[in-house]
């Protein structure tokens, strides 16, 4: 299960939902990664934050207990099918999402997530939290 950012966040803001999503997770046994973008997405926000030092620390004990999965030559090959599909239908989303897109499809994992975006994309499986 890859966990995209709107979950991440919820995390690290103590949301109950989220909290629970995560136990359920953890009920069935089910192992948990994200992506490179998601890590740069809570990096970038915990050092502009007015607590930098606090939030780093939150954002660094959070990603190390989870995969971090990488971007590769043949997610970007799939971000940029995505992309032309998207554009096809008229239907643009952003360059973050459909690179974690990829990557979720390359991986052949599900995207738990909020954002109703992702359901716009072809060959991903995304369960909302």
């Amino acid at each position: 299960m890859i966990l995209d950012t709107d979950l991440l966040i919820a995390l690290l803001k103590g949301e109950t939902e989220a909290n629970k999503a995560m136990e359920r997770l953890d009920e069935n046994g089910k192992r948990v990664a994200t992506t490179i973008l998601t890590a740069y997405e809570l990096l970038r926000g915990a050092y502009i934050s007015s607590k930098p030092e606090k939030n780093l620390a939150e954002v660094h004990e959070l990603l190390s207990n989870i995969e971090v999965l990488d971007l590769t030559l043949q997610a970007c090959e799939e971000t940029s099918k995505i992309y032309r599909d998207l554009r096809k239908a008229g239907c643009l989303i952003g360059e973050f999402d459909t690179l974690i897109a990829a990557i979720a499809k390359t991986h052949a994992e599900t995207l738990m997530t909020r954002d109703e975006h992702f359901t716009l994309i072809r060959g991903i499986n995304v369960e909302e939290w």
